[in-house]
């Protein structure tokens, strides 16, 4: 399946819209709407889009099912905390993740850009995720920023596009010195923007 972070939208838009009930203050997400599977990684982990409008109609949130596990919604903590256990134990093998997440920002296919990479053969001493997994759930992050804080959706971002948000911590944590991980999780945590500088493309960096 080919698939591009701008396309993702398309997809939850045409799932089962979710049950709300709006407060004054905020959407409640009575019952969910549709689902859909979007890709299965080597080691059999699935990765779904759920539809949910909760932030904005159109809202969706991502699920990963583990061949022989529970499925949860990954956030965006889990991923930068997986991307410096990467680096930090492999930082050769880390950098074609990097890459790659800048690949796909810019619009390329996620899976094209997964076998260019060979990233379902990379094996990390410390990891949370397989990186086929990481660099695909991570992806369909950025298309939620997207959708939520773009044109279509009820926020407002200062970054343009609104995925710009995420991908300059995505640099941040790959030029970080050892043990920076604690700010830049504490920055993500409160929803401040990481520094300007992380605004470079790392193709012009690594």
């Amino acid at each position: 399946m080919c698939l591009k972070v701008s396309e993702v939208a398309k997809i939850v838009q045409s799932l089962k819209q979710a049950e709300i009930k709006e407060t004054e203050k905020r959407r409640i997400v009575l019952k969910e709407g549709g689902r859909k599977l979007l890709y299965t990684g080597f080691n059999g982990t699935e990765i779904y889009v759920v539809r949910t409008d909760k932030l904005c109609p159109g809202d969706f949130k991502v699920i990963l099912k583990p061949q022989n596990g529970k499925e949860f919604a990954p956030t965006h903590v889990r991923l930068f905390f997986d991307l410096y256990l990467k680096r930090i134990s492999d930082e050769k093998l880390a950098k074609k993740v990097f890459l790659a997440f800048e690949k796909v920002n810019v619009g390329e296919d996620i899976e094209e850009v997964t076998k260019e990479f060979d990233l379902h053969k990379l094996r990390f001493p410390m990891e949370l995720d397989p990186a086929d997994i990481t660099l695909f759930y991570g992806s369909l992050l950025m298309a939620e920023q997207d959708w939520n804080y773009g044109s279509n959706g009820c926020r407002k971002s200062k970054l343009e596009p609104p995925r710009e948000f995420l991908m300059r911590f995505i640099r941040w944590i790959a030029q970080c010195d050892y043990g920076d991980i604690d700010r830049v999780i504490t920055t993500a945590v409160r929803n401040r923007p990481a520094p300007k500088k992380y605004g470079i493309p790392l193709f012009e960096i690594l």
